[in-house]
């Protein structure tokens, strides 16, 4: 897991690669999460959350702490990207007042 701030990922690009995240990296697909509710843990359900590419939360809106293999291991807010690597279960957990507002992305080599 590493965390990123968004000004990280201004860089321009051509097309959608993210060079200045993971070089040679293009988004496979993606989608847009919101949760209303205080406590709420992403991909809550039994066994763990992993995935075979790269995964990036990038937070719109909310804070909590990142939880990777069972144990929270660091916090996140509004402003902020979360990469996960592949193999690596992986949970966000609400913290804040605000509802949790995030876009996510898995990502492969670019061909």
């Amino acid at each position: 897991m590493r965390k990123l701030s968004t000004a990280e990922l201004k860089e321009h690009h051509r097309g959608p690669t993210f060079t200045s995240v993971l070089p040679g990296h293009v988004v496979q697909k993606g989608g847009f999460r919101v949760y209303a509710e205080p406590g709420f843990r992403t991909h809550d359900e039994p066994g763990r959350h992993v995935h075979t590419v790269p995964e990036i939360f990038v937070i719109v809106q909310g804070s909590g702490v990142i939880e990777i293999e069972g144990v929270e291991v660091d916090e996140f807010r509004t402003g902020e990207a979360v990469l996960f690597e592949p193999g690596e279960d992986h949970h966000l957990i609400s913290r804040g007042d605000q509802p949790l507002i995030f876009v996510w992305m898995h990502l492969e080599p670019a061909q």
